[in-house]
């Protein structure tokens, strides 16, 4: 009945990852993030909107929600396949994140829940992306070119950490929904209208 099992991941998952952090945190400074900025409920808009310290205490909580789950959950019952159990884990963390239900199912981007799942799955390939993430933020100052360009280069990083074409081509998929979830802010760096960078500081 390992299905059963495989099943109440995905849920457990799901509910984790459909914690509305970022709205949380914002709530709690009187602001609607919903309402603000981009209107995002990620880090980088609190961030933004807020200020540095709830935009980073939101980041770390999120990138947690897709670590530990996907950390721990192939852990349980020793009877399941590891990766599987990870792709499972990490993608509903991910799909809670974006489509809370919380929020009338509407949420993040999936960026820091996406960073802890692969923290997780493959480190090296994770935390090399994020050195490609934060070069690129460094000399372009958008936050969303660093978060495509870093999420592109994922699967073919995860591929060389792993050897595992399960993984790699769930690294694509990832990398594919982000891109995705990104469409409006690819429409405005096509078109240089995309924000640069400023953070309100604390």
């Amino acid at each position: 009945m390992d299905w059963l099992i495989y099943l109440g991941l995905a849920l457990v998952a799901f509910l984790i990852g459909s914690f509305p952090t970022g709205f949380l945190v914002a709530r709690a400074y009187g602001v609607d993030i919903r309402e603000v900025g981009s209107g995002n409920i990620g880090a980088t808009n609190v961030l933004r909107s807020v200020n540095c310290w709830a935009g980073r205490g939101v980041f770390v909580v999120d990138v947690l929600k897709g670590f530990l789950p996907t950390l721990l959950g192939p852990r349980l019952p020793p009877s399941l396949d590891t990766a599987i159990a990870q792709i499972i884990a990490c993608l509903c963390v991910v799909l809670g994140h974006n489509y809370t239900p919380w929020l009338g199912f509407k949420g993040g981007k999936g960026v820091a829940a996406a960073i802890g799942g692969f923290l997780a799955i493959c480190w090296p390939a994770q935390l090399i992306a994020a050195v490609v993430w934060l070069v690129v933020f460094l000399v372009s100052r958008y936050v969303s070119l660093a978060s495509i360009i870093s999420v592109a280069a994922l699967p073919a990083l995860v591929f060389v950490f792993s050897r595992n074409m399960m993984l790699t081509g769930f690294a694509a998929f990832v990398a594919v929904v982000t891109v995705i979830r990104h469409a409006s802010n690819i429409q405005r760096l096509l078109a240089g209208t995309e924000h640069k960078f400023e953070k309100k500081h604390a």
